[in-house]
């Protein structure tokens, strides 16, 4: 049996997306914020929990990154990319 005072409580990856969310200080940091977690998640049955945890807190850092400012453009490009890249390809000429 583990220890419970050393286990992490359980957490969503919708609530890790919603702590994200609110810490976003801007619009475009906050399109970015479903983006980032849904590559997170999809990538975790590939890594290790510390590599998870570390993808988690790179997230974090570029919310709370002054520095970090996406324009406008770049985060409706890349709402753009993320909405097409789900529709299946078409045949040529349709």
């Amino acid at each position: 049996m583990t220890d419970l005072q050393e286990m992490m409580p359980p957490l969503k990856w919708r609530e890790l997306e919603a702590v994200f969310h609110e810490l976003a200080p801007t619009e475009a940091k906050k399109r970015m914020v479903r983006h980032l977690v849904e590559g997170t998640r999809k990538q975790a049955v590939f890594l290790t929990p510390t590599a998870v945890m570390t993808e988690v807190a790179y997230i974090a850092a570029a919310m709370l990154d002054a520095n970090f400012c996406p324009s406008e453009t770049e985060a409706d490009a890349s709402e753009a990319f993320w909405s097409s890249s789900a529709s299946p390809p078409q045949r040529p000429g349709s």
